[in-house]
């Protein structure tokens, strides 16, 4: 999400640029070699894009782009800052400003990046490797923490606090770890790891975990994490609501998109869905738009804007 704009991915690796009142295209963008990643800066007026062949960024005030190769494919950009995009490319990870000038280069890992992360304000920036996770710190050459594990890991995610990371394995298990302690067994999730990456809430408080047939919701305190309940849904796409760990959205394969109040379950509790609406085709990525819009892109290349009703009254219904 932008400026009042959304970004979605075409089918090609072209992504499209749309205001969110009026359904205008304000752009289309390409790049060599097709795009497999992007991310909005936190103020909402650049966009950094990555693909095999290279990167680009993208300025949303007047539409500049500018692209540039490199020899190796490009698997994450991650924004330290406004103005500080961080780009993990085979086995360098380097920061770049808007107008591509390189601010800063970790030293040259041993393999190649299978993924990146970094915290709101660029206090942690951590890359996976085959075997591992290297935790930097900004303008510091070389890792502050490694984390090893049997399993390769991927979709690495940290909490807004950058005290905790979770990612998943090649061998399908969600493992949850403190990144200032790596020689402390990580605690395993999950053993049977969904498609989508695991999401933390805004506040890092809560953290939603997809498995195969459910989906898990955790709470992250000031010790052990905790288990909160299952859900029964078997989630392709999650979204936490912004301004708090109330509300968590869901999308299907049964291409429904549903809410569920973010709480501990008791013995009196049975879990339903606050609201849900029902699309033509199952949904690939879900992006709230304030508190009471969240955007939907479908497979088939449709992006959807559903409204809820007022906070106080989630569980009123949606309307289209």
């Amino acid at each position: 999400m932008g400026v009042g704009l959304i970004a979605a991915a075409g089918r090609r690796g072209g992504i499209r640029v749309l205001d969110l009142d009026g359904g205008e295209e304000h752009g289309h963008l390409a790049m060599a070699g097709g795009i497999t990643d992007l991310a909005f800066s936190p103020d909402g007026r650049h966009l950094a894009l990555v693909g095999p062949r290279g990167y680009g960024l993208w300025r949303a005030a007047d539409g500049r782009l500018i692209t540039r190769t490199t020899p190796a494919a490009c698997i994450r950009a991650c924004w330290t800052g406004p103005g500080v995009v961080a780009i993990a490319e085979g086995r360098n990870v380097s920061t770049y400003d808007t107008d591509g000038a390189e601010q800063w280069s970790a030293a040259p890992l041993p393999a190649p990046a299978t993924d990146a992360a970094c915290v709101q304000g660029g206090r942690l920036l951590a890359v996976s490797l085959a075997d591992h996770v290297r935790c930097f710190m900004p303008m510091r050459r070389e890792p502050v923490a490694i984390h090893r594990y049997g399993g390769a890991p991927e979709d690495l995610t940290l909490s807004v606090d950058g005290r905790w990371a979770v990612c998943s394995t090649h061998q399908h298990k969600t493992l949850l770890w403190e990144t200032h302690r790596p020689t402390v067994p990580p605690v395993e999730c999950e053993d049977a790891a969904g498609r989508h990456a695991p999401v933390f809430s805004e506040s890092g408080r809560r953290l939603a975990v997809p498995a195969e047939r459910h989906l898990s919701l955790w709470s992250i305190g000031p010790r052990k994490p905790t288990r909160l309940t299952l859900l029964p849904v078997c989630a392709s796409a999650l979204a936490w609501r912004p301004g708090g760990d109330d509300v968590l959205a869901t999308a299907g394969s049964d291409h429904a998109v549903r809410l569920w109040h973010a709480q501990a379950a008791d013995r009196r509790t049975r879990y339903t869905s606050l609201a849900a609406w029902h699309l033509t085709t199952p949904a690939t990525s879900l992006a709230w738009a304030g508190r009471r819009m969240l955007a939907v892109a479908e497979r088939g290349g449709r992006v959807t804007l559903l409204h809820t009703h007022s906070d106080s009254d989630t569980s009123a219904g949606p309307s289209r």
